[in-house]
């Protein structure tokens, strides 16, 4: 910050003289440099720095203190929230209104005695306005009562366990995967607008895990790990289809399940593209021009979760969570303090603008990622008092801990290999522990039939067989498939019924088709050597009898009521 010298310069005469008459200092120099320096040697006296101390008000010492406890520097905003703000005034009001006489607030009571100063600051998020003390005026003032200190550290106090806590462990692995699955066995053709199919998302959605959280749809849900998969470069458009990028999903499969999770959550806090305060629910904010940045939001909301203490497994009041950073860091997604030009409306049409309906936004927002985006990604756990209510409470889980650390949960490695158990009746169960990519390669030849806690069924039926098959996949791989899965157990029965299967696909075909009969041998030879029904008539299957396609059909009829032999 600026000297007492450097802050006074820019100052208009009028303004040297108001701050002269409020301290009661008789000016005689006849310019504004020789004012200056009056004024300097005054505001730097000791003397006369113990006397303003001793003659401000409760509130005039409050919002000094502040100033002081922040290093000598606060931002304006912040500042002007509790204190208040001085009002602008021109050379003509400020002599006919005289405000160092009766101030309207803390702030001009101390601008006014020259003790507090004004100016911008450039940051890494842009310009913003500081109220300062000058340095060399800071030495003075700390007999009022504050000395320049470190924040405290962000701290919110344990409360107890939830009666009811929505489990959340593995969602978000499964429902990726589940989501790959999909796109690798049925083809997804996007709409206008890169929009899915009614049908598709509606399959997409049944195929997620039964909704958890009673406040997030699982539409929300659904477009949000769309959008997570797209960014990892798990899924990727191309020529109209939403398609596996299938470098990326080996890759994703083939990790242990704490990595996998890691990726995932730090795709989402680097991601600039999905916008959190814009899909508040309750909240509509209306494009005008004005622009926010989610990762400055993500990034302070993250930083704070990662200062809370406690024991482990210890569980916080979401409240508590949002009073505490209205408290120590308001402006945490508007580092200018600027409440006014975000143009936000409520569902209603209300507007939601000034620090006033801070907690209808911010408040709401910090809502929205801890009780929806983050148990979403695992990093932390949710509960209330029932299983039908808005979540109250979290706790951060142990893959949280490692993502606020920045680094990913440490793998848990199963005490044995991990096999797949098959019947005789073609039922596949596979534990929790399985790898995703084995399990990946058995959805393409069995269907899904129940997810238990610790296992999933799966069963492989004719049709999943053929589905498979026609997808290019052999059934001498199906069967080393299945016997490394199983640790070559198995079952004799199922082999031979998935070689018959292998062996009959694809060598009968029954096709719809019309009979063309004539009455000569040579009719027939004459039709199928014309020019236009050379192409359109099939197999001979008798002398005067050939077959015609039924997708023909309309143009041969046509050609042979052209050439009289149909009316």
């Amino acid at each position: 910050m600026k000297s007492l010298r450097q802050s006074l310069i820019d100052y208009e005469p009028s303004l040297l003289q108001a701050i002269a008459d409020c301290r009661a200092v008789p000016l005689t120099g006849s310019n504004k440099m020789e004012i200056i320096v009056e004024l300097i040697e005054a505001l730097l006296s000791p003397v006369a720095s113990a006397i303003v101390l001793d003659d401000l008000s409760e509130a005039e010492s409050a919002a000094l203190n502040y100033v002081l406890a922040h290093g000598g520097q606060v931002e304006a905003a912040r500042f002007g929230r509790q204190f208040g703000v001085v009002r602008p005034m021109g050379v003509s009001r400020l002599e006919r209104e005289r405000p160092w006489q009766s101030p309207a607030n803390a702030a001009e009571g101390l601008w006014y005695r020259g003790l507090i100063y004004k100016a911008f600051l450039v940051t890494d998020m842009g310009g913003q306005e500081m109220v300062y003390v000058p340095t060399d005026l800071r030495p003075l003032l700390a007999p009022a009562g504050a000395q320049p200190v470190n924040n405290p550290p962000f701290q919110i106090d344990p409360v107890g366990p939830p009666a009811h806590i929505f489990p959340g462990a593995g969602r978000l692995r499964e429902n990726v995967f589940s989501l790959l699955v999909y796109l690798q066995i049925h083809p997804v053709r996007l709409q206008a607008h890169g929009r899915l199919s009614t049908g598709d998302r509606q399959a997409l959605l049944d195929a997620l895990l039964p909704p958890d959280l009673p406040h997030l749809s699982p539409g929300d849900e659904l477009d949000f790990l769309l959008h997570l998969s797209q960014r990892a470069d798990l899924i990727e458009t191309g020529h109209g289809r939403l398609r596996l990028n299938r470098a990326a999903v080996r890759d994703w499969l083939q990790a242990d399940a704490a990595p996998q999770a890691f990726m995932l959550q730090n795709v989402w806090r680097a991601d600039p593209t999905w916008n959190d305060l814009w899909r508040v629910p309750g909240l509509a904010p209306q494009a005008t021009g004005w622009e926010n940045s989610p990762l400055l939001a993500r990034s302070k909301i993250l930083d704070h979760l990662a200062q809370i203490g406690g024991a482990p497994e210890s569980w916080f009041s979401i409240d508590d969570f949002v009073a505490a950073i209205k408290r120590a860091d308001p402006d945490f997604q508007r580092p200018n303090g600027d409440y006014e030009s975000w143009y936000i409306q409520d569902e209603q049409g209300q507007s939601l603008m000034g620090f006033k309906h801070w907690d209808r936004v911010e408040g709401e927002l910090i809502r929205y990622v801890l009780g929806c985006l983050l148990p979403t990604l695992n990093v932390v756990e949710v509960g209330a008092a029932d299983s039908t209510a808005a979540p109250r409470y979290f706790r951060v889980t142990a893959a949280g801990k490692a993502f606020l650390a920045g680094q990913p949960a440490p793998a848990e490695l199963p005490a044995r290999p991990v096999y797949l158990r098959l019947d005789e009746k073609f039922r596949v169960r596979v534990p929790a522990q399985c790898s995703l990519y084995d399990r990946f390669q058995l959805a393409r030849i069995a269907t899904l039939e129940q997810r238990e806690p610790h296992r999933a069924l799966y069963q492989i039926t004719r049709a999943s067989i053929s589905r498979a098959l026609k997808n290019g996949v052999t059934p001498d791989q199906i069967t080393a498939f299945l016997t490394r899965v199983t640790n070559n157990q198995t079952p004799l029965k199922v082999v031979e019924t998935l070689r018959a299967w292998g062996t009959r696909f694809g060598t009968v075909k029954l096709e719809q088709a019309t009979l063309l009969r004539v009455e000569t041998g040579q009719q027939l030879i004459e039709l199928r050597q014309h020019p236009a029904l050379r192409t359109l008539l099939g197999e001979v299957v008798g002398p005067t009898v050939v077959l015609v396609p039924a997708q023909n059909m309309p143009k041969v009829r046509q050609i042979l009521i052209d050439l009289g032999y149909l009316e």
